[in-house]
């Protein structure tokens, strides 16, 4: 038994603070009560094998399969995307040979994301700024159940390096965040209920008022919330995608988008997006290094075309528009969508409940886990290296596709 300095793969906070304590591969963490991290560890691995039509094989048989798919497919699809640098990198080599389509997970969130700053451009924020130097947080319907410890560790921090003593956070939303309400007796925090429509309708009114005189402004609640952003040194403005209202979620974005742009004609603001679930930044940024294009990038034509909406993960099953769809998950056991006249290909974790149903299933670590990675932080400021710590023979991602590649010339 030994303990040993973790930094942690299951979200895109990458916490490297973590002490862990190893005993035959049982991995129990010291320090921290963070679900995520809890529940990743607790999965038990009681069969390495992967499968051909549900049957078990082994994993030369496995691969050649994959490869011959891959021959044959006029038409094929990277999703999901849960991999860490090099697993994107060799994904990409095959899309480019093989003139395939890549997607994620979270593109159907991310993509509001990208094209607001494909239009609008945008002021950004890292994880420091957040922690030492923002005197207020504005928090929009953001629970961000898929990085547990933000709060914890950037927006209520025991210490700063500035020894920030006083911060304002509001939240707006429909509903508190959990680690806001657990801790409700200790933490100071506004709460502003607002539903995704009458958020919109917040946002645009302040964006429109910031300029106005304040005896022009009869709403309270209004004119309070100016006051506080015309107050503030150095302002930090939170928002979770995922966890708006879909029809209109793109609309927000431009409003926030916006009303930062606005707010730093007299003060700081700056914005972060905590859409990092999968490691969608990663792949993202490993994308736009390699080609120029982010997600959901077609190479059919022999060149990277990107459109958001039509390379779109769900719309290319539900239409049929591919014959081989190839899902990538070396993290966590999240489903998968199975259309059974599209042959159906699951390079994933060896407890995914899935991997009976699909055509081929390969099985392979865990990135910071199994074998040494790096992956890129939630702002993008920081790629940080992980360090294999349990002792499990499972490939990586990229040495799969490096396996697949070099059968293609054979």
């Amino acid at each position: 038994m030994k303990n040993i300095n973790f930094t942690c793969p299951f979200c895109s906070l990458l916490c490297d603070d973590i002490q862990l304590e190893t005993k035959n591969n049982n991995l129990k963490p010291l320090n921290t009560s963070c679900p995520l991290l809890l529940s990743s560890l607790k999965r038990e691995i009681k069969e390495q094998f992967p499968r051909i039509n549900g049957q078990k094989t082994n994993i030369s048989q496995a691969i050649e399969n994959l490869s011959i798919l891959i021959k044959k497919s006029k038409s094929t699809l990277f999703a999901g995307m849960g991999t860490d640098i090099k697993g994107t990198k060799a994904t990409l080599e095959i899309a480019d040979i093989y003139k395939c389509i890549v997607d994620h997970f979270s593109g159907d969130s991310y993509v509001k994301n990208i094209k607001s700053v494909q239009e609008l451009g945008g002021f950004f924020l890292t994880l420091s700024e957040l922690k030492n130097r923002s005197d207020t947080i504005i928090i929009i319907q953001s629970s961000y159940d898929t990085a547990p410890r933000l709060f914890e560790k950037y927006i209520f921090p025991k210490d700063t390096i500035n020894n920030l003593k006083k911060r304002k956070i509001v939240f707006i939303g429909s509903k508190v965040p959990q680690f806001l309400y657990k801790n409700i007796k200790k933490i100071s925090f506004e709460h502003i209920k607002l539903d995704s429509v009458n958020l919109l309708n917040f946002l645009s009114r302040i964006r429109n008022s910031i300029n106005s005189e304040v005896l022009e402004i009869k709403d309270r609640r209004l004119l309070n919330f100016l006051k506080l952003l015309k107050q503030t040194n150095y302002g930090s403005i939170l928002w979770s995608v995922s966890e708006l209202d879909n029809n209109i979620n793109d609309l927000i974005v431009t409003e926030i988008t916006l009303l930062i742009q606005e707010l730093n004609k007299f003060t700081r603001f700056s914005g972060l997006s905590l859409s990092g679930s999968d490691h969608i930044l990663t792949v993202n940024e490993v994308m736009l290094w390699q080609t120029g294009f982010p997600i959901r990038t077609s190479f059919q034509n022999g060149f990277p075309v990107h459109d958001v909406n039509l390379f779109s993960t769900k719309r290319l099953i539900d239409n049929k528009e591919i014959d081989l769809v190839i899902w990538i998950n070396s993290f966590n056991e999240k489903k998968i969508i199975i259309n059974k006249k599209i042959k159906t290909v699951l390079i994933g974790i060896p407890t995914h409940p899935q991997k009976k149903n699909v055509d081929v299933f390969i099985p392979v670590g865990t990135p910071g886990l199994d074998y040494n990675s790096h992956l890129i932080r939630l702002d993008k400021v920081v790629t940080a290296p992980l360090k294999k710590v349990r002792n499990i023979s499972l490939p990586s991602v990229d040495q799969v596709l490096n396996k697949v590649k070099e059968r293609q010339f054979q």
